[in-house]
């Protein structure tokens, strides 16, 4: 039943929207996006999904839940601004192309989202079977962009050149290497001749250290898809928080909306700006490290303004939840009322029609006296 090929194509759209969300988030985060930055810059995904809710699926929004999205978006990309001014090591032009992409990534997640709604609640399938179709969309559309994210790396300026699976990378073990290689070419291709395909170690650091020769002797350059699979545990965990993310999401628009999912979103950015982003500068493993390459973070975080504009994020979705809620009462009381007004108008009718067969049956009643008098009559008169 989930290999069916008409279902699937019904699904497609739902796919592509998904290959396009994932592969610009990525490219971000390769630019050095902040996972901060990212979520809150993500929140205009709440103001479009809203908006397209109200044309595509007919949705009604007190003015309170409007105003509290207004806050939730004002917020969202006031803290994104603050945080990337705050990002001096990070090249302005990879800082605006980054939050070009969230945005993109942002708005296709929406469009995503109410499709996958419109969808998913059309049909009475189990909820597998429609996630087996959804990624099989997904994945048949990122193989084909795939080709696409490689010539974004490739363009004049981007550092990130290894996006392209096409180009040399060193391994296997990526970050050592890496500390091991020339300094050229600059950026992530660092050490490997596009060329050739070539190795080129930093023999003068180096030196005569016999660990640091036996490391380099191991390394190598190549290219491919799975290049760097082997031992990167970081990739299989962020395969798996993927997977785990895409089936929640999954399941709370199926069961909910797409707007009471984007209003959620605020408490993930609580704690990654101030509990899980300190925690990671703090890991003592080298790709942790490298991300957060000017020292551990301060804990709590130092800058006051961000601080506050970030605890405005959860306060306006509690806002929006509140009115939803206030708002539904009311239209379950309207409806309650409407009810009862209904039944009083079916009884009165009831009742009327029950007096006019009472007065019709008098009446025939009547009638069958009259005659049965007029017959007595006729019988005393006979001689």
């Amino acid at each position: 039943r989930a290999w069916d090929y008409k279902k699937i194509a019904k699904f497609a759209l739902c796919g592509l929207l998904q290959a396009l969300t994932q592969s610009m988030m990525s490219v971000a985060y390769a630019l050095g996006t902040s996972p901060a930055l990212v979520v809150g810059l993500g929140k205009i995904y709440t103001p479009v999904v809203a908006i397209l809710s109200r044309y595509l699926l007919g949705r009604f929004f007190f003015w309170m839940e409007w105003f509290a999205l207004i806050i939730l978006t004002c917020t969202a990309l006031a803290f994104s601004i603050m945080q990337n001014v705050g990002q001096a090591s990070h090249p302005s032009h990879a800082g605006n192309l980054g939050m070009i992409l969230v945005a993109g990534s942002a708005i296709c997640s929406a469009m995503m989202s109410l499709a996958m709604e419109k969808f998913m609640k059309g049909e009475t399938e189990p909820f597998i079977i429609q996630k087996v179709r959804l990624d099989f969309g997904g994945v048949f559309f990122s193989i084909i962009l795939m080709p696409l994210m490689g010539l974004m790396a490739t363009a004049p300026g981007n550092t990130r050149q290894d996006l392209a699976f096409w180009v040399y990378r060193a391994g296997p073990d990526y970050w050592g290497c890496y500390e091991l290689a020339v300094d050229y070419p600059v950026g992530a291709t660092r050490g490997c001749n596009q060329t050739t395909g070539e190795f080129m170690a930093n023999w003068t650091l180096i030196g005569n250290s016999t660990s640091l020769l036996k490391e380099a002797s191991e390394c190598g350059c190549g290219s491919g898809v799975f290049l760097g699979w082997g031992n990167n545990y970081m990739i299989y965990i962020f395969v798996l928080v993927s997977v785990f993310h895409s089936w929640v999401i999954g399941k709370l628009v199926s069961q909910f909306s797409s707007v009471d999912r984007a209003v959620a979103d605020g408490i993930p950015l609580l704690l990654i700006f101030f509990f899980l982003d300190p925690a990671a500068s703090r890991v003592p493993l080298e790709p942790f490290q490298a991300a957060y390459s000017q020292g551990p973070l301060p804990f709590p975080p130092a800058d006051w303004a961000r601080d506050l504009v970030c605890l405005i994020l959860p306060l306006s979705g509690w806002t929006f939840s509140s009115a939803s809620s206030q708002m539904q009462k009311v239209i379950d009381r309207i409806e309650v009322s409407a009810g009862t007004k209904e039944d009083a108008t079916d009884c009165s009718m009831e009742e009327e029609k029950e007096k006019t067969n009472e007065e019709e049956e008098e009446e025939e009643d009547d009638d069958d006296d009259l005659t049965s008098d007029s017959d007595r009559a006729d019988e005393v008169g006979r001689p």
